[in-house]
Protein backbone atom coordinates (compact mmCIF):
# COMPACT_ATOMS: atom_id res chain seq x y z
CA UNK A 1 0.00 0.00 0.00
CA UNK A 2 1.30 3.47 -0.35
CA UNK A 3 -0.24 6.56 0.98
CA UNK A 4 1.09 10.45 -0.12
CA UNK A 5 1.24 13.61 1.64
CA UNK A 6 2.36 16.92 0.90
CA UNK A 7 3.79 19.79 2.39
CA UNK A 8 3.86 23.34 1.57
CA UNK A 9 5.42 26.64 3.19
CA UNK A 10 3.27 28.40 4.83
CA UNK A 11 0.66 25.66 5.37
CA UNK A 12 3.98 2.93 4.95
CA UNK A 13 14.66 -50.53 10.15
CA UNK A 14 14.00 -52.11 7.21
CA UNK A 15 17.34 -52.50 5.48
CA UNK A 16 17.79 -56.35 4.58
CA UNK A 17 15.93 -58.43 6.12
CA UNK A 18 18.58 -61.34 5.97
CA UNK A 19 21.36 -60.19 7.88
CA UNK A 20 20.30 -59.52 11.26
CA UNK A 21 22.77 -61.98 13.02
CA UNK A 22 23.20 -60.83 16.89
CA UNK A 23 24.59 -62.25 20.13
CA UNK A 24 22.85 -62.00 23.08
CA UNK A 25 25.24 -61.39 25.99
CA UNK A 26 24.93 -58.43 28.02
CA UNK A 27 27.30 -55.31 27.23
CA UNK A 28 30.38 -54.63 29.98
CA UNK A 29 32.58 -51.47 29.99
CA UNK A 30 34.80 -50.93 27.25
CA UNK A 31 37.47 -51.89 26.02
CA UNK A 32 37.99 -55.13 27.85
CA UNK A 33 38.23 -56.52 24.55
CA UNK A 34 39.88 -60.17 24.41
CA UNK A 35 40.08 -63.12 21.49
CA UNK A 36 37.54 -65.70 22.07
CA UNK A 37 38.98 -68.10 19.87
CA UNK A 38 40.39 -70.08 22.54
CA UNK A 39 36.91 -70.46 24.22
CA UNK A 40 37.08 -68.23 27.16
CA UNK A 41 34.42 -65.75 27.96
CA UNK A 42 33.88 -62.45 26.68
CA UNK A 43 32.20 -59.74 28.35
CA UNK A 44 30.01 -57.53 26.15
CA UNK A 45 28.10 -58.40 23.11
CA UNK A 46 29.85 -60.98 20.88
CA UNK A 47 29.41 -62.53 17.40
CA UNK A 48 31.88 -65.77 17.00
CA UNK A 49 31.74 -68.50 14.02
CA UNK A 50 32.88 -72.30 14.46
CA UNK A 51 31.61 -75.91 14.04
CA UNK A 52 31.82 -78.91 16.69
CA UNK A 53 32.38 -81.93 15.28
CA UNK A 54 30.36 -84.40 17.49
CA UNK A 55 29.88 -87.87 17.91
CA UNK A 56 27.00 -89.23 20.05
CA UNK A 57 27.60 -91.52 23.23
CA UNK A 58 24.95 -94.31 24.22
CA UNK A 59 23.58 -93.30 27.84
CA UNK A 60 25.44 -90.01 28.36
CA UNK A 61 24.28 -86.50 27.54
CA UNK A 62 27.89 -85.30 26.78
CA UNK A 63 29.29 -84.82 23.30
CA UNK A 64 32.58 -85.90 22.26
CA UNK A 65 35.26 -84.09 19.56
CA UNK A 66 36.70 -80.69 20.03
CA UNK A 67 35.50 -77.22 18.24
CA UNK A 68 37.06 -76.94 14.99
CA UNK A 69 37.91 -73.08 13.17
CA UNK A 70 36.02 -72.33 10.49
CA UNK A 71 37.71 -69.33 8.05
CA UNK A 72 36.02 -65.82 7.97
CA UNK A 73 34.80 -64.78 5.14
CA UNK A 74 34.48 -61.28 3.88
CA UNK A 75 30.89 -60.07 4.37
CA UNK A 76 28.79 -60.25 0.74
CA UNK A 77 28.38 -56.94 -0.94
CA UNK A 78 24.89 -56.58 0.03
CA UNK A 79 26.17 -56.78 3.78
CA UNK A 80 28.37 -53.98 3.42
CA UNK A 81 25.67 -52.17 1.58
CA UNK A 82 23.77 -52.62 4.52
CA UNK A 83 26.04 -51.73 6.70
CA UNK A 84 27.32 -48.23 5.03
CA UNK A 85 23.68 -47.48 5.10
CA UNK A 86 23.40 -47.73 9.26
CA UNK A 87 26.79 -45.36 9.04
CA UNK A 88 24.16 -42.75 7.15
CA UNK A 89 21.72 -43.15 9.77
CA UNK A 90 24.07 -43.23 12.65
CA UNK A 91 25.40 -39.87 11.25
CA UNK A 92 24.85 -36.64 13.81
CA UNK A 93 25.02 -33.92 10.44
CA UNK A 94 24.95 -34.55 6.84
CA UNK A 95 25.68 -32.09 4.12
CA UNK A 96 23.65 -32.95 0.91
CA UNK A 97 23.53 -30.69 -2.62
CA UNK A 98 21.42 -31.98 -5.43
CA UNK A 99 18.25 -31.66 -7.52
CA UNK A 100 14.84 -33.14 -6.57
CA UNK A 101 11.06 -32.39 -7.99
CA UNK A 102 8.97 -30.63 -5.16
CA UNK A 103 5.04 -32.92 -4.94
CA UNK A 104 3.45 -29.75 -6.37
CA UNK A 105 5.77 -29.85 -9.43
CA UNK A 106 8.79 -27.24 -9.04
CA UNK A 107 12.12 -28.03 -9.81
CA UNK A 108 14.40 -27.33 -7.18
CA UNK A 109 18.02 -27.24 -6.04
CA UNK A 110 19.57 -27.37 -2.75
CA UNK A 111 22.55 -26.67 -0.73
CA UNK A 112 21.80 -28.39 2.96
CA UNK A 113 23.59 -29.36 6.01
CA UNK A 114 20.39 -31.84 8.00
CA UNK A 115 21.07 -32.67 12.04
CA UNK A 116 20.21 -35.88 13.61
CA UNK A 117 17.76 -33.98 15.54
CA UNK A 118 16.10 -32.56 13.02
CA UNK A 119 17.57 -29.25 12.44
CA UNK A 120 18.23 -28.15 8.85
CA UNK A 121 20.20 -25.18 7.29
CA UNK A 122 21.43 -23.52 3.96
CA UNK A 123 19.46 -22.67 1.11
CA UNK A 124 16.83 -23.67 -1.47
CA UNK A 125 16.84 -22.67 -5.41
CA UNK A 126 12.99 -22.73 -6.23
CA UNK A 127 11.89 -22.33 -9.89
CA UNK A 128 15.13 -20.52 -10.56
CA UNK A 129 14.39 -18.05 -7.14
CA UNK A 130 16.89 -18.48 -4.34
CA UNK A 131 16.17 -18.82 -0.71
CA UNK A 132 17.79 -19.54 2.92
CA UNK A 133 15.96 -22.09 4.45
CA UNK A 134 16.10 -23.05 8.84
CA UNK A 135 14.36 -25.54 10.19
CA UNK A 136 13.89 -25.58 13.84
CA UNK A 137 11.37 -27.30 16.01
CA UNK A 138 10.02 -29.11 13.35
CA UNK A 139 9.04 -25.21 11.48
CA UNK A 140 10.24 -24.47 8.12
CA UNK A 141 11.61 -20.63 7.73
CA UNK A 142 12.41 -19.16 4.27
CA UNK A 143 13.80 -15.74 4.19
CA UNK A 144 13.82 -14.91 0.14
CA UNK A 145 13.40 -11.78 -2.60
CA UNK A 146 9.77 -10.21 -3.43
CA UNK A 147 10.59 -13.09 -6.67
CA UNK A 148 10.95 -16.13 -4.94
CA UNK A 149 7.64 -15.73 -3.04
CA UNK A 150 5.74 -14.25 -6.66
CA UNK A 151 6.81 -17.61 -8.23
CA UNK A 152 6.05 -20.11 -5.52
CA UNK A 153 3.19 -22.76 -6.09
CA UNK A 154 0.21 -22.23 -3.58
CA UNK A 155 0.89 -18.60 -2.36
CA UNK A 156 -2.26 -16.59 -2.48
CA UNK A 157 -1.95 -13.01 -4.49
CA UNK A 158 1.71 -13.97 -4.84
CA UNK A 159 2.87 -10.68 -6.26
CA UNK A 160 1.16 -8.30 -3.80
CA UNK A 161 1.86 -11.07 -0.98
CA UNK A 162 5.41 -11.25 -1.93
CA UNK A 163 6.63 -8.18 -1.60
CA UNK A 164 5.32 -8.02 1.58
CA UNK A 165 7.13 -10.52 3.05
CA UNK A 166 9.95 -9.99 0.77
CA UNK A 167 13.54 -10.47 2.96
CA UNK A 168 11.72 -11.79 6.07
CA UNK A 169 11.44 -15.07 7.56
CA UNK A 170 8.28 -16.78 7.01
CA UNK A 171 7.13 -19.98 8.05
CA UNK A 172 5.63 -22.10 5.77
CA UNK A 173 3.92 -25.44 5.78
CA UNK A 174 5.96 -28.37 4.11
CA UNK A 175 2.66 -28.84 1.49
CA UNK A 176 3.35 -24.76 0.01
CA UNK A 177 6.88 -26.01 -0.95
CA UNK A 178 6.12 -29.39 -1.75
CA UNK A 179 8.79 -30.92 0.79
CA UNK A 180 8.76 -31.35 4.47
CA UNK A 181 12.72 -31.12 4.73
CA UNK A 182 13.44 -32.34 8.33
CA UNK A 183 11.20 -35.48 6.99
CA UNK A 184 13.64 -36.64 4.04
CA UNK A 185 17.12 -35.02 5.14
CA UNK A 186 17.75 -36.04 9.00
CA UNK A 187 20.02 -38.53 8.96
CA UNK A 188 17.97 -41.17 10.41
CA UNK A 189 14.95 -40.41 8.07
CA UNK A 190 17.01 -40.34 4.81
CA UNK A 191 18.42 -43.78 5.95
CA UNK A 192 14.99 -45.35 6.30
CA UNK A 193 14.17 -44.67 2.79
CA UNK A 194 17.39 -46.30 1.31
CA UNK A 195 16.84 -50.23 1.91
CA UNK A 196 18.96 -52.49 -1.00
CA UNK A 197 17.21 -54.37 -3.62
CA UNK A 198 19.37 -57.62 -3.71
CA UNK A 199 16.78 -58.51 -6.59
CA UNK A 200 17.78 -56.27 -8.55
CA UNK A 201 21.86 -57.37 -7.68
CA UNK A 202 23.20 -60.28 -9.23
CA UNK A 203 26.74 -59.94 -7.61
CA UNK A 204 24.72 -59.25 -4.42
CA UNK A 205 26.66 -61.68 -2.45
CA UNK A 206 29.76 -61.20 -4.16
CA UNK A 207 32.15 -59.02 -1.38
CA UNK A 208 32.64 -55.12 -2.61
CA UNK A 209 36.26 -55.91 -3.24
CA UNK A 210 34.89 -58.20 -6.46
CA UNK A 211 32.21 -56.76 -7.65
CA UNK A 212 32.04 -54.07 -10.87
CA UNK A 213 33.10 -50.36 -10.28
CA UNK A 214 31.34 -47.34 -11.53
CA UNK A 215 32.93 -43.83 -12.19
CA UNK A 216 31.39 -41.04 -10.15
CA UNK A 217 33.21 -37.59 -10.45
CA UNK A 218 36.18 -39.00 -11.59
CA UNK A 219 36.42 -41.24 -8.78
CA UNK A 220 35.71 -45.54 -9.09
CA UNK A 221 32.48 -45.81 -6.56
CA UNK A 222 30.19 -49.11 -6.36
CA UNK A 223 26.31 -48.59 -7.55
CA UNK A 224 24.36 -50.48 -4.99
CA UNK A 225 20.39 -50.81 -6.40
CA UNK A 226 17.74 -49.66 -3.90
CA UNK A 227 14.23 -50.39 -3.60
CA UNK A 228 13.61 -47.22 -4.72
CA UNK A 229 16.93 -46.39 -6.56
CA UNK A 230 20.19 -46.40 -6.28
CA UNK A 231 23.30 -45.21 -3.62
CA UNK A 232 26.84 -44.86 -4.09
CA UNK A 233 29.63 -46.45 -2.01
CA UNK A 234 33.13 -45.06 -1.56
CA UNK A 235 35.49 -47.63 -3.05
CA UNK A 236 37.91 -47.70 -0.29
CA UNK A 237 36.63 -48.76 3.08
CA UNK A 238 34.06 -48.10 5.46
CA UNK A 239 32.62 -47.39 1.64
CA UNK A 240 30.33 -44.42 3.23
CA UNK A 241 27.98 -43.20 0.90
CA UNK A 242 28.64 -40.53 -1.68
CA UNK A 243 25.63 -40.02 -3.46
CA UNK A 244 22.11 -40.94 -3.59
CA UNK A 245 19.13 -41.27 -6.05
CA UNK A 246 15.41 -41.81 -5.21
CA UNK A 247 13.12 -42.16 -7.49
CA UNK A 248 10.46 -40.82 -5.03
CA UNK A 249 10.68 -39.81 -0.77
CA UNK A 250 8.27 -38.55 1.42
CA UNK A 251 5.81 -39.53 4.36
CA UNK A 252 2.73 -37.91 3.17
CA UNK A 253 1.33 -37.23 -0.33
CA UNK A 254 1.65 -33.80 -0.42
CA UNK A 255 5.20 -33.69 0.34
CA UNK A 256 6.75 -36.60 -0.89
CA UNK A 257 9.26 -35.59 -4.02
CA UNK A 258 10.74 -37.43 -6.78
CA UNK A 259 13.78 -38.03 -9.12
CA UNK A 260 15.88 -36.79 -5.80
CA UNK A 261 19.76 -36.92 -6.78
CA UNK A 262 22.20 -35.43 -4.41
CA UNK A 263 25.75 -35.94 -3.28
CA UNK A 264 26.12 -36.90 0.52
CA UNK A 265 29.11 -35.81 2.75
CA UNK A 266 29.12 -36.46 6.87
CA UNK A 267 30.04 -33.48 9.00
CA UNK A 268 29.40 -34.97 12.45
CA UNK A 269 32.67 -33.26 13.35
CA UNK A 270 31.25 -29.92 12.45
CA UNK A 271 28.22 -30.17 15.03
CA UNK A 272 29.01 -28.30 17.53
CA UNK A 273 29.69 -25.14 15.30
CA UNK A 274 26.31 -25.98 13.05
CA UNK A 275 24.30 -25.37 16.35
CA UNK A 276 26.12 -22.54 17.25
CA UNK A 277 25.19 -21.03 13.82
CA UNK A 278 21.92 -22.71 13.50
CA UNK A 279 20.74 -21.03 17.46
CA UNK A 280 22.39 -17.67 16.36
CA UNK A 281 19.91 -17.79 12.88
CA UNK A 282 16.95 -18.72 15.09
CA UNK A 283 17.45 -15.65 17.08
CA UNK A 284 15.80 -13.88 13.84
CA UNK A 285 12.94 -16.06 14.10
CA UNK A 286 10.87 -13.70 16.72
CA UNK A 287 8.27 -12.75 14.68
CA UNK A 288 8.09 -14.76 11.61
CA UNK A 289 5.61 -14.20 9.09
CA UNK A 290 2.47 -16.47 8.38
CA UNK A 291 2.47 -16.39 4.89
CA UNK A 292 -1.06 -18.19 4.87
CA UNK A 293 -3.03 -15.98 6.74
CA UNK A 294 -4.07 -12.62 6.17
CA UNK A 295 -6.65 -9.10 7.67
CA UNK A 296 -8.39 -7.17 5.77
CA UNK A 297 -7.33 -3.37 5.75
CA UNK A 298 -9.67 -1.25 6.35
CA UNK A 299 -8.12 2.55 6.07
CA UNK A 300 -5.25 4.49 7.07
CA UNK A 301 -4.10 8.22 8.12
CA UNK A 302 -1.28 10.24 9.01
CA UNK A 303 -0.83 11.16 12.53
CA UNK A 304 1.24 13.42 14.90
CA UNK A 305 3.75 14.56 11.88
CA UNK A 306 5.95 17.08 13.45
CA UNK A 307 9.50 18.14 13.65
CA UNK A 308 10.82 14.60 15.22
CA UNK A 309 8.47 12.34 13.86
CA UNK A 310 5.45 11.14 11.34
CA UNK A 311 3.38 8.48 11.91
CA UNK A 312 0.64 6.14 9.76
CA UNK A 313 -2.48 4.48 11.17
CA UNK A 314 -3.16 1.21 8.91
CA UNK A 315 -6.91 0.16 10.41
CA UNK A 316 -7.74 -3.82 9.82
CA UNK A 317 -10.31 -6.82 10.75
CA UNK A 318 -9.15 -10.23 11.37
CA UNK A 319 -11.07 -12.56 9.33
CA UNK A 320 -9.36 -15.32 10.30
CA UNK A 321 -10.82 -18.30 12.84
CA UNK A 322 -8.03 -17.14 15.32
CA UNK A 323 -6.42 -14.98 17.36
CA UNK A 324 -3.35 -13.24 15.17
CA UNK A 325 -0.74 -10.67 15.78
CA UNK A 326 0.27 -8.05 13.24
CA UNK A 327 3.16 -6.12 11.74
CA UNK A 328 2.90 -3.33 9.67
CA UNK A 329 5.69 -2.02 8.03
CA UNK A 330 6.66 0.77 6.06
CA UNK A 331 9.14 2.78 3.55
CA UNK A 332 8.90 6.65 3.42
CA UNK A 333 10.62 8.91 0.93
CA UNK A 334 10.22 12.54 1.08
CA UNK A 335 11.40 14.90 -2.36
CA UNK A 336 11.92 11.21 -3.79
CA UNK A 337 14.51 10.67 -1.65
CA UNK A 338 14.70 7.56 1.22
CA UNK A 339 14.15 8.73 4.75
CA UNK A 340 13.89 5.34 7.00
CA UNK A 341 11.44 2.46 7.67
CA UNK A 342 9.42 1.84 10.46
CA UNK A 343 7.53 -1.23 11.94
CA UNK A 344 4.65 -1.41 13.97
CA UNK A 345 3.31 -4.73 16.00
CA UNK A 346 -0.43 -4.71 17.30
CA UNK A 347 -2.14 -7.32 18.78
CA UNK A 348 -3.42 -10.67 19.33
CA UNK A 349 -6.47 -9.46 17.91
CA UNK A 350 -9.35 -11.74 17.97
CA UNK A 351 -11.00 -13.39 15.30
CA UNK A 352 -13.51 -10.72 13.12
CA UNK A 353 -12.26 -8.15 15.93
CA UNK A 354 -11.00 -4.74 13.93
CA UNK A 355 -7.23 -3.66 14.99
CA UNK A 356 -4.73 -0.70 13.88
CA UNK A 357 -0.98 -0.29 13.96
CA UNK A 358 0.24 2.89 14.82
CA UNK A 359 4.14 3.32 12.16
CA UNK A 360 6.29 5.61 13.55
CA UNK A 361 9.11 7.10 11.47
CA UNK A 362 11.43 9.11 13.50
CA UNK A 363 14.52 9.27 11.87
CA UNK A 364 17.45 12.09 11.57
CA UNK A 365 16.48 11.95 8.07
CA UNK A 366 12.62 12.49 8.72
CA UNK A 367 13.71 15.64 10.61
CA UNK A 368 16.07 17.02 7.88
CA UNK A 369 13.73 16.79 5.79
CA UNK A 370 10.73 18.74 7.76
CA UNK A 371 12.81 21.50 8.74
CA UNK A 372 13.72 21.70 4.78
CA UNK A 373 9.88 21.65 3.86
CA UNK A 374 9.21 24.39 6.25
CA UNK A 375 11.93 26.65 5.26
CA UNK A 376 12.53 26.11 1.46
CA UNK A 377 9.45 27.61 -0.56
CA UNK A 378 8.10 25.18 -2.77
CA UNK A 379 5.75 21.67 -3.16
CA UNK A 380 7.38 18.67 -0.82
CA UNK A 381 5.74 15.27 -1.21
CA UNK A 382 6.52 12.72 1.01
CA UNK A 383 5.25 9.16 1.05
CA UNK A 384 5.23 6.03 2.77
CA UNK A 385 4.78 2.21 1.23
CA UNK A 386 3.88 -0.06 3.78
CA UNK A 387 2.64 -3.83 4.35
CA UNK A 388 0.32 -5.54 7.08
CA UNK A 389 1.22 -9.49 7.60
CA UNK A 390 -0.18 -11.82 10.04
CA UNK A 391 2.84 -12.77 12.23
CA UNK A 392 3.42 -16.75 13.21
CA UNK A 393 3.97 -17.86 16.61
CA UNK A 394 8.03 -17.85 17.16
CA UNK A 395 9.27 -21.27 17.63
CA UNK A 396 10.45 -22.20 21.22
CA UNK A 397 14.14 -22.05 21.29
CA UNK A 398 15.48 -23.88 24.24
CA UNK A 399 16.54 -26.74 22.91
CA UNK A 400 18.74 -25.66 20.04
CA UNK A 401 20.30 -22.88 22.79
CA UNK A 402 20.95 -26.41 25.01
CA UNK A 403 22.57 -28.08 21.73
CA UNK A 404 24.73 -25.02 21.07
CA UNK A 405 26.44 -24.82 24.47
CA UNK A 406 26.61 -28.63 25.19
CA UNK A 407 29.80 -29.96 26.26
CA UNK A 408 30.61 -33.28 25.15
CA UNK A 409 29.96 -36.06 27.57
CA UNK A 410 31.81 -37.76 29.90
CA UNK A 411 32.60 -41.46 28.82
CA UNK A 412 34.23 -42.28 32.50
CA UNK A 413 30.33 -41.18 33.58
CA UNK A 414 29.55 -44.82 32.79
CA UNK A 415 25.61 -43.82 31.96
CA UNK A 416 23.07 -46.29 31.29
CA UNK A 417 20.17 -44.47 30.67
CA UNK A 418 19.61 -41.58 28.07
CA UNK A 419 17.97 -40.30 25.03
CA UNK A 420 21.45 -40.85 22.76
CA UNK A 421 23.98 -44.15 23.48
CA UNK A 422 27.38 -43.89 22.61
CA UNK A 423 28.53 -47.54 21.76
CA UNK A 424 31.67 -49.30 20.26
CA UNK A 425 32.41 -52.28 18.62
CA UNK A 426 35.62 -53.75 18.90
CA UNK A 427 37.77 -56.40 17.84
CA UNK A 428 40.36 -58.56 18.83
CA UNK A 429 41.32 -57.79 21.84
CA UNK A 430 41.30 -54.21 23.22
CA UNK A 431 41.00 -52.96 18.73
CA UNK A 432 38.25 -51.09 17.96
CA UNK A 433 36.51 -50.97 14.80
CA UNK A 434 34.03 -48.22 14.90
CA UNK A 435 32.00 -45.93 17.34
CA UNK A 436 28.69 -45.14 17.27
CA UNK A 437 25.70 -42.91 18.64
CA UNK A 438 22.22 -44.00 18.00
CA UNK A 439 18.96 -43.78 20.22
CA UNK A 440 17.59 -46.06 23.10
CA UNK A 441 17.37 -48.96 21.24
CA UNK A 442 21.21 -49.01 20.26
CA UNK A 443 21.41 -53.04 21.35
CA UNK A 444 19.78 -53.91 18.34
CA UNK A 445 21.27 -51.46 15.98
CA UNK A 446 24.74 -52.62 17.50
CA UNK A 447 24.31 -56.65 17.22
CA UNK A 448 23.40 -56.21 13.40
CA UNK A 449 27.34 -54.81 12.54
CA UNK A 450 28.67 -57.58 14.26
CA UNK A 451 29.25 -59.96 11.40
CA UNK A 452 30.45 -57.02 8.96
CA UNK A 453 32.70 -56.56 11.78
CA UNK A 454 33.62 -60.13 11.64
CA UNK A 455 34.15 -60.22 7.80
CA UNK A 456 35.38 -57.43 7.62
CA UNK A 457 38.46 -57.98 10.57
CA UNK A 458 38.81 -61.53 10.41
CA UNK A 459 38.26 -61.80 14.10
CA UNK A 460 35.41 -62.10 17.00
CA UNK A 461 33.53 -58.46 17.28
CA UNK A 462 31.62 -57.10 20.50
CA UNK A 463 29.79 -54.28 21.00
CA UNK A 464 30.51 -51.96 24.37
CA UNK A 465 28.36 -49.33 25.48
CA UNK A 466 30.52 -46.52 26.50
CA UNK A 467 28.08 -44.34 28.28
CA UNK A 468 24.40 -42.59 27.72
CA UNK A 469 23.46 -38.96 27.50
CA UNK A 470 20.53 -36.84 27.60
CA UNK A 471 21.06 -34.89 24.26
CA UNK A 472 23.15 -34.92 20.83
CA UNK A 473 25.31 -32.69 21.13
CA UNK A 474 27.04 -34.22 24.26
CA UNK A 475 26.88 -37.70 22.70
CA UNK A 476 28.28 -36.38 19.06
CA UNK A 477 30.67 -34.38 21.19
CA UNK A 478 32.30 -37.57 22.54
CA UNK A 479 31.92 -39.64 19.60
CA UNK A 480 34.51 -36.92 17.71
CA UNK A 481 37.06 -36.74 20.51
CA UNK A 482 37.27 -41.11 20.88
CA UNK A 483 37.28 -40.65 16.97
CA UNK A 484 40.20 -37.96 17.22
CA UNK A 485 42.19 -39.49 20.34
CA UNK A 486 42.35 -42.78 18.27
CA UNK A 487 43.66 -40.90 14.94
CA UNK A 488 45.76 -39.06 17.24
CA UNK A 489 47.16 -42.62 18.51
CA UNK A 490 47.17 -44.69 15.25
CA UNK A 491 47.54 -41.89 12.39
CA UNK A 492 43.99 -43.03 10.90
CA UNK A 493 40.64 -43.31 12.11
CA UNK A 494 38.62 -46.82 13.70
CA UNK A 495 38.76 -48.84 10.20
CA UNK A 496 34.93 -48.73 10.37
CA UNK A 497 34.62 -45.30 11.24
CA UNK A 498 32.41 -42.99 9.32
CA UNK A 499 30.96 -40.51 10.78
CA UNK A 500 32.47 -38.30 12.57
CA UNK A 501 35.95 -39.10 10.86
CA UNK A 502 37.24 -36.54 7.89
CA UNK A 503 38.69 -38.31 5.37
Amino acid sequence: MRAVGRWRTGSGDMRWAAWRDTARNRASAFPEIVPAATGARVGGRVLVAGVVLATAAACSTSVAGSPVATEIGPPSGAASAVQSLDDLGESGLLRYKGTLTSASGDPVEFDLAAASGGEVSGSLNVNGKAASVLVVERGTYLKAAAEFWATLSGVGNAENKGTAVADRWVKVPGVLIGVELADVFTPESMSQFLVVDTDKAEDAELPLAERKRTDLAGAKVFRVPLVKGAAYLAETAPHGVLKIELDSVGQSASTTVKKLSTTVADATGDLAKFYQDVAAAAGQLSAPVDVLNTVQESGHTFEGCDAAKCSIVVSFTNGTKAAVRVSVRGNWQGDSAPLGACEALAGPVAPGQAGSATCTLSSQEWVQFFAKANSVPGNHPYSVEWSTVVLAEAPDLTKVTALSKAAPADAKAKQTEGSHYVFAIGYGGKKVWKYGVTGKHWTDRADRQLAVCMGATRSVCRVDLVTATGDAGSAYGLLKQLVDAYRAAGGECPAGQWAGCAR
